[in-house]
């Protein structure tokens, strides 16, 4: 079960217009009451986190500064210090820079020099509370993070420099125009620590990000959800990709995945020895095994931890599986152990199955599918788009004849969840 839900905000979250989606609030509640904790981990300051999200602030963690800092119900909860001589000397460096502009990340708010327009207009985005100072090498109070916004493109000017210079530092590009600069915290590290205060697992957690101060996210949990106009190297690092951020594709994908605002219902791919993936066993054996007086569990499984293992919930509870694993060629996978509870036929249940191994599939580069359909299932497959090809034939007893499916998506890089 999903019970931890971390989202990046720009680009992830919010809209273009910088917007929460429509339905967030309600989406939330539902969330509190299925006992599924949300959290925003972005690289913004708390207090405009806080304005943003405005009561909701106070009902939940946020993992601000690109994880340096987390506040829980509005209380700082844990602050990664940088050193004042290491910030100092980054100060230094960046005034070497042209176009860069630093910016003190602190607990009462943040610290600037620029008094310039453009960066007027771009640091009022993100800080809320943003004080002018004279010199940014006097400001007394402990700094967790130093952001740089630059006037002349983040990604080709002052990332690559400090990257090659600020040794023992952890540089991430975190928009168009910024670069972060952390100690040890980011916010894979920061989730990781929400994860061990809420006592949940890495495969209980969903994260979804947009931009490469999110990489490290993707790595602190088993769901990890790059936005469809995120950037190509978040997409080559996540499982899955969800819609964009103008599509609501946030609230999209925890619909689906979690069932909340879904009726209930949900499909989506399980760790191998999750709880759901032993869950599904059951059900398998159940459908496919003893009617023919076999035991699922008398077979060796051990294969499968290098399948993809599909499951469907409704309320949490497994009703449906199936599994893909890898073809013949490269260009195909192989579907199998398609099972569905018999309370839950002729639901859209299977369906929802195939067509999420379809997605799946698409989004490894694969061409098509094929499986061993048994007779009396052959018309829910043909009505799905599969083709028989070749002859019948008996397996475990039972009339089958293969099938396969093309699969046309013209950017399966990008194929929503």
């Amino acid at each position: 079960m999903i019970k931890l839900i971390a989202a990046d905000m720009d680009g992830t979250l919010l809209n273009s217009q910088k917007e929460l989606p429509a339905g967030f609030g309600e989406m939330l509640g539902a969330l509190r009451e299925a006992g599924i904790h949300f959290a925003a981990a972005s690289g913004r300051q708390y207090y405009n986190l806080a304005a943003q999200f405005g009561d909701a602030a106070m009902e939940m963690p946020i993992i601000c500064e690109n994880g340096t800092m987390v506040f829980d119900r509005g209380v700082p909860v844990f602050l990664d210090e940088i050193p004042r001589e290491d910030w100092q000397q980054l100060v230094r460096m960046l005034r070497e820079i042209p176009g860069a502009s630093p910016i003190l990340c602190c607990p009462e708010g943040a610290y600037c020099e620029d008094r310039s327009e453009l960066f007027d207009q771009n640091a009022a985005m993100y800080y809320t509370r943003l004080c002018r100072v004279p010199d940014l090498l006097a400001v007394p109070s402990p700094v967790c993070k130093v952001a740089v916004f630059d006037s002349r493109g983040a990604e080709q000017n002052s990332y690559p420099a400090m990257k090659a210079a600020a040794k023992g530092f952890q540089v991430a590009l975190s928009g168009e125009l910024w670069t972060d600069i952390m100690g040890n915290s980011n916010k894979g590290t920061a989730l990781s620590a929400l994860e061990r205060e809420l006592g949940v697992l890495p495969e209980e957690t969903m994260a979804f990000g947009d931009y490469l101060n999110d990489l490290e996210m993707m790595d602190a949990c088993y769901y990890s959800c790059a936005m469809e106009n995120a950037h190509p190297d978040l997409k080559a690092r996540a499982r899955f990709v969800v819609g964009s951020n103008d599509r609501d594709g946030v609230l999209e994908a925890v619909r689906k995945m979690t069932g909340v605002g879904n009726g209930g219902f949900a499909v989506r791919q399980v760790p191998f020895q999750s709880p759901e993936y032993r869950e599904s066993l059951l059900l398998r054996d159940k459908i496919l095994r003893k009617p023919l007086g076999l035991s699922l569990f008398e077979e060796d499984l051990s294969a499968e931890a290098g399948y993809l293992h599909l499951c469907a919930f409704q309320d949490g509870k497994v009703i449906g599986t199936a599994v893909l694993l890898p073809g013949e060629t490269p260009e195909e996978m192989r579907v199998r152990q398609v099972a569905v509870d018999t309370s839950f036929r002729g639901k859209g249940t299977g369906a929802r199955l195939m067509q999420l191994a379809e997605r799946l599939a698409a989004q490894r580069g694969i061409k098509r599918l094929r499986l061993h359909a048994r007779r009396t299932a052959e018309g829910f497959y043909e009505k799905l788009g599969w083709k028989p090809e070749g002859e019948p034939f008996a397996e475990v007893g039972i009339p089958h004849i293969g099938m396969k499916k093309e699969l046309l998506y013209k950017n399966s890089a990008v194929l929503p969840l």
